[in-house]
């Protein structure tokens, strides 16, 4: 089990230019063992292009999230690539990033792509033990995680709800967020924290009445190929329900 760090390098101004910190996270792995663990496939690189290519494109391209486009901008993004099938390990990777931002503004994605990819149900049973250990080190109040998963579903709302591509990526990731900014951020919505969420529902439901499931499914893979001009007016329309 290892992981990888891509941070906003704060000295370049190419959404492109990053530079990447390889993190050891298993005491005593030897030299082979290290590099047979970089034949994941795909690879780190392409992990990490993935992520970011879907954070631009589709989390802010389509204002899913009004605040992430300042993190990205201001250098306050960070991606560990967290590799390996292994629960324990993945959770041991999001916890320490978990405490790590009680103090450090910012946020940061762990994304960990074998992390049950095809189960969402498992994926989620080890969301919730982090959450377990969140409460148990004192992190809640101080720290939130927020959860995305290639299949992810709402409670209650099926596994043909239109509302989970809000929530669907390319790879599980867990989101991790400081509580203080996240109250910042709702402040700004007047106190209504439920506005972001009812505002890219009604954009789920736009997109599936114009473009069909299909098309949906299509978009928020980042392959809108065939429906710009679509999507650009379903942008503008949404804009008279944003209010922010």
């Amino acid at each position: 089990m290892y992981a990888t760090r891509i941070d906003r390098d704060a000295d370049t101004t190419d959404d492109d230019d990053f530079f990447l910190h390889s993190v050891d996270r298993e005491k005593g792995m030897n030299g082979a063992k290290a590099e047979a663990q970089w034949n994941y496939e795909p690879s780190d690189e392409v992990v990490q292009c993935n992520t970011l290519g879907w954070i631009r494109d589709i989390v802010i391209g389509l204002n899913l999230c009004p605040f992430a486009a300042h993190s990205l901008a201001s250098d306050k993004l960070s991606v560990l690539v967290a590799r390996g099938d292994d629960d324990e390990s993945v959770i041991a990777s999001v916890l320490l990033e978990l405490i790590l931002r009680v103090e450090t503004p910012g946020t940061t994605v762990v994304v960990a792509p074998e992390c049950h990819p095809d189960n969402f149900l498992e994926y989620l049973e080890v969301a919730n033990c982090i959450e377990s250990l969140m409460d148990e080190h004192d992190l809640t109040g101080d720290v939130q995680l927020a959860t995305f998963h290639p299949s992810f579903e709402f409670g209650g709302s099926g596994p043909d709800g239109v509302d989970n591509y809000t929530n669907r990526s390319p790879y599980p990731m867990f989101h991790i967020l400081r509580e203080e900014e996240v109250g910042a951020a709702v402040d700004k919505l007047n106190g209504d924290a439920g506005k972001v969420w009812r505002r890219n529902v009604t954009l789920m439901e736009l997109m599936e009445d114009r473009l069909g499931r299909q098309g949906v499914a299509d978009v928020m893979a980042c392959n809108p190929e065939g429906k710009k001009d679509a999507m650009e007016q379903i942008l503008r329309d949404i804009k008279e329900v944003e209010n922010y």
